[in-house]
């Protein structure tokens, strides 16, 4: 079964109604990953739990609950208890959690079933889906170009219609730029709102945990099964909102902003489909404001985030040793140990982010380089908090062009993608991991036969009206635009 055609509220009527037994759907979902292992999409897949539970859920599917019986896939970083748990590194490659993570158990509690877990780029380091443990993920659309990461399993599984969710996590773009590259949906929340206890961190200042979907309206369910105050993270919020009633309420005129700096670095045709949208809205009676932004500020974007994330980085995994759980490698003492298991265990991207992170947190260099860092960051905020008393929804590219290929990729030092101000164009997503804003990626345009995506934001706590704007640019989307073809047409 494919799921790119449908929602999940007719998924679950289908499931209702008895024209789809729930063990014919998860039997179904089984065969198509395992038909697609080799695309590496998956690192672990949960067969025998998964039958299981869609036995336990034969003719049991709750009426008022959408998320009854719905398969779906973890990234990797997201602890399930008595699964294997790798976060994309061979040194937790043999790690099963005792625990499982609020969103985890969030899930189980809704009856949802649990397909696998989801392939990403080592401890959520990375942005190309090529640098997980187990092998490369690639574009489902063309095997020569990238899928985009960190989050590259779960936007693959959603992509290619085997499930019809995923989990992602998001530090600086890992959920939305995969999204645009893949020609789906993905939602970062505004931070906080989702628990990320049991989540193997990156940045945990930085880090949200969010969901690829194929259409806006399934986010509404998923929003309200996860969102909540849990007392196990000391960064959760209380931003329960009433999405599913209210997801189609987008009646009244909205001023929708864009950065005037960044537009700049559109070209050709995908520059005039953004015109075009902005004349649409307008047409519609909506305001559309070219907004200013400190240029400096912009060009501080990619230092600011390594400095930041890498230092985060080093710190919350200073628990990845050999000593405590993992891969242990031997070594005459424990120091070797953990040296041996580390040198072993970690990826050539760890190993420099680590590098990186470790030299600003040495004394000496703190307020060199972090604590300015930190500095920057709060002038960033400051200023989206400008732009939004100007507009309510915050227009973004989430990529320049369709997804680059993965000979580019390699050719390229990944951790400087651009020259000159370019870079901080490339990585203009960040900025909602400095201020927490929701932000989402939907489907846009095709170039090249490929998917090009397109960004909104609100200001933090609006999630509810970024989801309403977004449902109904998705609309205008699809009447207007062009668009990729699906994968199994």
């Amino acid at each position: 079964m494919n799921f790119k055609k449908t929602t999940l509220k007719k998924l679950h009527e289908q499931l209702v109604n008895k024209e789809l037994k729930t063990t014919d759907l998860i039997k179904s979902v089984l065969d198509s990953s395992k038909a697609d292992w080799d695309s590496n999409f998956l690192i672990t897949l949960c067969e025998k739990e998964a039958m299981q539970r869609a036995i336990e859920m034969e003719n049991k599917i709750e009426e008022e609950n959408v998320l009854s019986g719905i398969p779906f896939i973890h990234k990797d970083n997201i602890s399930t208890k008595g699964i294997l748990t790798t976060a994309g590194s061979k040194i937790l490659s043999n790690y099963i959690p005792s625990f499982d993570a609020t969103i985890a158990k969030k899930f189980n509690n809704a009856n949802s079933i649990l397909i696998g877990k989801a392939a990403l780029d080592e401890l959520s380091m990375g942005g190309t889906g090529l640098f997980s443990f187990n092998g490369e993920v690639r574009n489902p659309y063309d095997k020569n170009r990238i899928a985009g990461g960190s989050s590259s399993g779960s936007a693959y599984a959603v992509a290619k219609g085997i499930v019809p969710f995923a989990t992602g996590g998001d530090t600086g773009d890992s959920i939305r730029k995969p999204a645009s590259l893949t020609g789906i949906v993905g939602f970062k929340p505004t931070y906080g709102s989702i628990s990320r206890y049991g989540a193997i961190p990156y940045a945990p200042s930085l880090d949200h945990l969010g969901f690829f979907t194929n259409n806006v309206e399934d986010l509404a369910y998923l929003c309200e099964a996860t969102y909540g105050k849990d007392e196990k993270d000391f960064t959760s919020i209380d931003n329960k909102q009433e999405f599913v009633k209210n997801i189609n309420k987008f009646n009244k005129k909205i001023k929708f902003g864009y950065i005037k700096s960044v537009n700049k670095f559109l070209k050709g045709q995908l520059l005039k489909d953004y015109l075009k949208l902005y004349e649409t809205l307008k047409a519609d009676g909506h305001e559309v404001i070219e907004l200013d932004f400190n240029k400096k500020l912009l060009e501080a974007i990619p230092a600011a985030y390594m400095m930041i994330s890498f230092a985060e980085g080093v710190s919350s995994n200073y628990n990845l040793d050999g000593i405590k759980f993992g891969l242990r490698a031997k070594g005459n003492n424990y120091k070797e140990i953990i040296k041996n298991s580390r040198t072993q265990g970690f990826g050539e991207t760890v190993k420099r982010r680590f590098l990186i992170g470790s030299y600003q947190l040495k004394s000496e260099n703190q307020e060199l380089l972090l604590a300015k860092s930190k500095k920057v960051r709060r002038l960033i905020v400051e200023e989206l908090e400008k732009l939004y008393k100007q507009v309510d929804i915050l227009i973004l590219p989430p990529t320049f062009e369709p997804a680059p290929t993965v000979d580019h990729v390699y050719g390229v030092d990944v951790e400087q993608k651009g020259d000159g101000d370019f870079i901080f164009a490339e990585d203009i997503l960040i900025l909602a991991n400095f201020n927490g804003m929701p932000s989402i990626t939907i489907p846009f345009v095709s170039q090249e036969n490929m998917p090009i995506g397109i960004n909104l934001n609100a200001k933090p706590k609006e999630d509810l009206k970024v989801l309403q704007a977004a449902k109904y640019l998705e609309t205008i989307i699809a009447k207007n635009f062009r668009q990729v073809g699906d994968l199994n047409e």
